[in-house]
Parts: structure tokens; sequence; C-alpha cells
């Protein structure tokens, strides 16, 4: 078993153990309130029962229907628990309501005081107990249902309270209590309840937050712009996604090298980022049109007439395209035959250029010698 399901067990028979004590010490101890309150730690069963799903579907490992992993029951359970919360909170100020509008015609007496002493105590205990198992763990769902535990400690406060006003002849101590409890209880609930709905919206993170995520990508200095930073939380765990501007000059390995560097010093930096998705750029997409009129390979295609006659330059040199600010931009690696004059060999690499950017679709051309293969070996 693990520990936040012992946790979601333990606390599940603390409540089905409460709730039994309490209807005995109700009826029998002459107490409107704990009876209520009995019926309030038997609902939390229902709680204790959406907990143990949520977290259970939460902690499974990513497979092939859900890559990001299943973090969403939890956000889920996190929602419905505080919107239980609420329910109960309601339920609580209506029973005081309820109090306040019949009369009472039987106090309570010392067992029924006893026995809601008790309750406050062991709820604030599996309060203190299953919230450090959700911080540990991470989990939302099981956060929610440890304070869920305080507002019925609260709750069982406000019934101790009531007791002893109606034990000593003030009875509407009873229900005032009750109410003031029951709209915390409420209050508790909705900040729950919010939170997830946040989550399941795919709320950005904080202002606080971002502006650290800002200052890691300024520390970078081959990142020379960032933009379209997005980011959202998948039960507790964070997925970022952000455009980082290189200079268009780099190799593909090398913007890679900075993407990665990116995406290790923001996981570094917080403790519950699932991951971090870096688009590299080469320019501003903002700028300039997403599509380009020619790929590479048509690039390829449109310029071997200019090798293909050429004496003593290889046919099909490498050809290695740039496109920045809307303009096409070639770099080939022309390989000549050795046996040349240098001012042939400077003529020959004139004329591909100047043949290269005769071509519509091509706004420049730079030429250079590669040296590394023997051209005559390839003939």
């Amino acid at each position: 078993m693990t520990p936040g399901t012992k946790a979601i067990v333990v606390g599940a028979v603390a409540n089905l153990f409460l709730s039994l004590i309490k209807f005995a010490g109700g009826v029998f101890g002459n107490s409107m309130v704990l009876v209520a309150d009995a019926f309030h730690s038997l609902s939390d069963l229902i709680t204790d029962g959406v907990v143990y799903f949520s977290h259970g579907v939460g902690q499974l490992p990513p497979d092939k229907n859900h890559p990001y992993g299943h973090g969403r029951a939890e956000t889920i359970g996190t929602t419905l628990v505080g919107l239980l919360i609420i329910i109960t909170g309601l339920g609580v100020a209506y029973e005081a309501w309820e109090t306040i509008t019949q009369s009472i015609d039987k106090t309570p007496g010392w067992v029924a005081a006893t026995i809601a002493f008790l309750s406050v105590f062991i709820k604030e205990g599996l309060y203190h107990y299953t919230r450090k198992v959700g911080e540990a763990l991470k989990s939302k769902s099981l956060t929610a249902n440890a304070w869920h535990h305080r507002t019925d400690a609260i709750s069982s406060i406000a019934a101790f309270i009531g007791i002893l006003g109606a034990w000593n002849g003030i009875t509407i101590m009873d229900p005032l209590a009750g109410g003031l409890v029951g709209l915390m209880v409420c209050k508790v609930g909705y900040d729950f309840s919010r939170e997830g709905f946040r989550d399941l919206m795919d709320t950005a993170l904080g202002e606080e937050h971002t502006k650290k995520i800002f200052s890691i990508l300024n520390e970078i200095p081959e990142v020379i712009h960032f933009h379209d930073l997005r980011s959202r939380t998948i039960g507790g765990e964070i997925l970022i996604d952000v455009h980082i501007l290189v200079d268009p000059e780099m190799t593909v390995t090398e913007g890679h090298g900075v993407a990665e560097v990116v995406r290790r010093n923001v996981i570094k930096a917080f403790e519950n980022v699932q991951d971090v998705l870096v688009h590299v750029d080469g320019e501003l997409d903002a700028e300039v049109e997403n599509l380009y009129p020619l790929t590479r390979n048509e690039l390829i295609e449109i310029t071997k007439p200019v090798f293909e006659n050429m004496r003593g330059v290889k046919s099909e040199p490498e050809i290695r395209t740039h496109h920045i600010k809307r303009k096409t931009l070639l770099d080939v690696f022309l390989q000549i035959e050795d046996h040349q004059e240098m001012e042939e060999i400077q003529k020959q690499i004139n004329e591909v250029k100047s043949r290269l950017e005769a071509i519509p679709k091509i706004d420049k051309a730079r030429i250079f010698l590669d040296l590394n293969n023997e051209f005559g070996k390839h003939n």
C-alpha cells in the first residue's frame, strides 16, 4: 500500500468510527448537533472514495493513450472534493438555521461534549498526517482531503461549543457557532474548487513564476529573444512551451544544444515542472511568413544546371539553404580540380555565384571551397 493510499484508508476508517460514536453520543447524550455532525462524518466517506479513486488513477504512469500521464484525475478529484466541502458547509449552515427556528426540549450532557471534544483531536491529527503525505507526494487531491479533515475539526469545535452553551442554558450559541463554521467551510471548498477549475481550463502560471522563467531565459547568452511562452498545470505538474530566437547561422545541433540548456535550466528552477518544449527560431515568427516558396530539395533541383556544364567543377556540390527575413540564401561548398591556377578558380567561383543569384528565387549565394575531398577520385 502506497503512502497516499494508506492516508486515504486511515481517514476513511476514522470517519466511519467517528460517525458511529457521534451518532450514539448524540442519541444517548441528547445532542441534535452531534447527531448532525455524525451524518457529516459519514458523508466524508464519499469524499474519501473520490480521493481514493482520483489519487490512484493520477499516480498511473504515462501510456500510449495518455502520454502526459493521468494527472488530470488528481485535478478532477480536487475539484469534486472542493464541491463536496461547499455542500458540507451549506449543510452545516442549514442545520444551524433549523436549530434557531426550532425549540430545543432536551439538554445535552457530558457524553456528547466528550465525544465532540475527542472528534476535534482525531480530525486535527488526520489533517496534519494527510497534509504531510499530500505535500510529499505533490498530490492536490490528498491536500484537499486534508483540509476537509480540518473543516470537520472546526465543525466539531462548533458542536462542542454549542453543546457547552446548551448545557449551561445558552442554547443560541449552538446554532450561531454552527452557522459561522458553515461559512468558513464553504470558503475552504470554494478555494479548492476554484484551483481545480483553473487547472482544468489550462490556466497559465502566475506572474511570479513567469518572471522567474523570463530571468532564466535572459541569462542564456545564445538566446537572442524569446516569445510565445505558454504554461499549464496537469495534476500539480507544470508543462511549459516557449519559442527562442537564436543566431540564424547556427547549425541544427547548435540550436538543439541551446534548446536543451533552456529546458534543463527551467526544470531545475521548479520542483514540479514535468517538461519544457522549446521551439527554436532563426528569426521572429511575427515578422516573416511562416512558409517559404521553395523547399531544400526544390532548390537543389533548380541549381543543378548551374554546375552540370562547368569544366573542372563537381556537378553536385554540397548545398545548405537559409531562409532569413523572407530571403533565400544558399551556401555552396564547391569542389574544383586542384591543378587549376588560383586566378582560374576565382573566376569559376564568381561565375557560379553570378549564375545562382540570377535564379529568381535565390536572393544571395555564398561560395566556399571544399578541400576535404579529392575531386578527381569522384569522377
